[in-house]
């Protein structure tokens, strides 16, 4: 993945041109009645993702850091900002192309983000979107664009998608880790293999919880719900080998990674007594929440059914706390985690997918206990 070498702007640092330049999708340039709700939400978040990298950007001209570092440590933030952004447009789109609420929009082979265009030659190498919830063709984050191969149709039968790293045992931390990282690459990732040969899958983003959106490979596990701290391999313990994934780390572009087999699996946790109950209760006039998300989440529970229209209102409310809790990290706000914990286990359950409702459930409960006030993330 090619790195920002050098931001072209001087101190005080305002990067909002390189962070969310260009990414307005071409589908809400004329906001509708029906629309006007989303282009609302997608604004603030953009706006308050590229605060947050302003806000880093400052911070760090008061860190006394060498000019070499300080310069690569600019270019992280702005290219993690920029990853953030252009998950949250990808989101926004992905909702209307489903049209679930009936905006017959443009049909999915257009273009949905306009190509930005940078405020002056050679200032900033444009990044390739990376697709919210799914593997990129390439680095997952900002880095050159390249052209867009168009799938050929061939007579000849797919292969069956193989676990991942099913060749030599060394290989599937490696593996594991780019997987998800393509996936989220502005999070810390670690991968190691046990002495009995599973492979544990971390980030230090909560304690060792996996964000809902985050495809998982097949036979990989996940940690059990609990309070930890410290940097990504302390958290994930002590492993026979280990691979881990810095923001910025490099991909390898030419491995395979559309033919991995993926499961749920890895999210099963023992079942939580009453959880459509203690869901609704968790909801119910929490601080930070809309209404509407325990009344989903009473719905989902009782199974009276939910309305696609007001999933797709939920789907925004927790791509929007996602990203704000993205945009914290490695700092992130106990009482905003419990919230996309919360979001996530009643968008699961009112879209029938209870094992996974019981996995972020089941996080929650853990990290709300009174002792879990702040969690600082470590660098």
């Amino acid at each position: 993945m090619e790195a920002l070498s050098e931001p072209a702007f001087a101190t005080p640092a305002d990067c909002t041109p390189w962070v969310i330049g260009g990414l307005w999708p071409v589908e809400l340039q004329n906001v509708t009645p029906d629309t006007v709700e989303v282009a609302e939400y997608l604004k603030n978040d953009l706006r308050r993702i590229a605060d947050s990298a302003n806000e880093k950007l400052r911070a760090l001209q008061h860190r006394g850091v060498p000019e070499g570092a300080h310069r690569a440590e600019e270019a992280r933030i702005i290219e993690g900002a920029r990853a953030f952004a252009v998950l949250r447009v990808e989101s926004t789109v992905r909702q209307l192309r489903e049209e679930i609420l009936g905006f017959g929009l443009e049909p999915p082979g257009q273009t949905a983000v306009a190509e930005p265009q940078p405020p002056e030659p050679n200032a900033v190498e444009e990044p390739q979107p990376p697709v919210a919830g799914g593997v990129c063709d390439d680095g997952g984050g900002p880095a050159a664009a390249p052209p867009v191969d168009v799938p050929v149709e061939s007579s000849l039968k797919e292969p069956e998608p193989e676990p991942v790293g099913s060749g030599r045992d060394e290989e599937r931390p490696e593996k594991i880790v780019e997987f998800v990282a393509r996936q989220e690459p502005g999070l810390r990732w670690a991968a190691g293999r046990r002495g009995d040969g599973t492979v544990l899958l971390v980030t230090d983003l909560a304690h060792g919880w996996i964000p809902a959106g985050i495809t998982l490979p097949t036979g990989v596990e996940l940690l059990s719900p609990a309070k930890r701290g410290g940097r990504v391999a302390e958290v994930l313990g002590e492993v026979e080998h280990s691979v881990i994934y810095h923001p910025g780390d490099p991909f390898d572009r030419t491995a395979p990674y559309e033919d991995i087999a993926t499961s749920p699996e890895a999210r099963r946790l023992p079942p939580v007594e009453d959880l459509g109950w203690r869901l609704g209760e968790a909801t119910h006039w929490r601080d930070g929440l809309p209404r509407m998300v325990h009344t989903l989440a009473k719905a989902g529970a009782a199974g009276t059914g939910v309305l696609d229209a007001e999933i797709d209102v939920l789907r925004v409310h927790a791509d929007t706390a996602r990203y704000q809790l993205l945009a914290q990290y490695p700092d992130v706000d106990a009482a905003l985690l419990c919230n996309c914990l919360l979001l996530a286990a009643t968008e699961a359950i009112a879209t029938g997918d209870e094992l996974s409702a019981n996995y972020h459930f089941a996080w929650f409960e853990v990290l709300s206990a009174p002792s879990a006030t702040q969690w600082v993330g470590q660098t």
